[in-house]
């Protein structure tokens, strides 16, 4: 599998976070409030033409912390049938070097609790107990170092 992350509209995400993270939700659901902000950034996983993940990167500080360089990891989904192919680490490792190229120092999420071993994997850890998410369910919130 030749495996490409590049950037992509945020209207290009909007499929893949409807199915695998909002399913039978309006598409509405899958408009992020930070996601035209200039600074923005969504990559997309493609195997040819095929996209079969995506993830987004904002700058915007963990709640309750003022920290200026921290960013946010949000959207973060690989289509069912390519999970567990290394697509998700391609993406946070797409996003990392965004991250890191704009100046950001951590990267945080809120990760849902049945992917928290894979966001450990990739040097995240968790903060504080789990929380419930509407919609989405139990979640916790995680950090890592870029």
């Amino acid at each position: 599998m030749a495996l490409v992350v590049r950037s992509i509209s945020v209207e290009a995400t909007r499929p893949i976070r409807q199915q695998v993270l909002r399913p039978g939700q309006p598409v509405e659901t899958t408009r992020y409030p930070l996601d035209q902000m200039p600074e923005a950034w969504h990559a997309g996983a493609f195997v040819g033409e095929d996209l079969i993940g995506i993830a987004s990167v904002y700058r915007e500080p963990p709640p309750g912390a003022a920290e200026a360089d921290a960013w946010r990891l949000r959207g973060m989904a690989v289509r069912p049938e390519q999970q567990g192919q290394g697509v998700g680490r391609a993406l946070v490792e797409a996003c990392v070097a965004q991250v890191r190229e704009q100046g950001g120092t951590t990267l945080w999420c809120n990760g849902r609790v049945s992917a928290l071993a894979f966001y450990e994997r990739l040097g995240f850890a968790p903060q504080g107990e789990m929380f419930d998410l509407p919609i989405s369910g139990p979640h916790y919130l995680l950090m890592r170092a870029v």
